[in-house]
């Protein structure tokens, strides 16, 4: 494996995570367990090798700080829902 993001990854994988959650994020509300496959799919073709529990890291700061909207718990990822906040 190339690159693994663990509960700290480098500034650089943080970064191509980021821009890859809010791609895949659309305005739409979305489980987050749709949006953590749909970017381990993204991710593959990227080379970017990365946890769904990195992913769901990524995602809960991405909410923490208003780039993605919330409905729900999003850490309960059957239920929890996101949207990208920015479109």
């Amino acid at each position: 494996m190339t690159n693994i993001v663990t509960p700290e990854p480098s500034a650089e994988t943080e970064a191509r995570l980021d821009a890859l959650i809010l791609t895949c994020a659309t305005g739409d509300w979305v489980k987050v367990a749709v949006l953590i496959a749909r970017i381990t799919d993204a991710a593959r073709a990227e080379a970017l090798e990365v946890l769904p529990q990195g992913i769901a890291a990524r995602i809960y700061a991405l909410a923490d700080a208003h780039s993605l909207q919330v409905k729900g718990n999003v850490r309960r990822w059957r239920a929890g829902e996101v949207r990208n906040a920015q479109i």
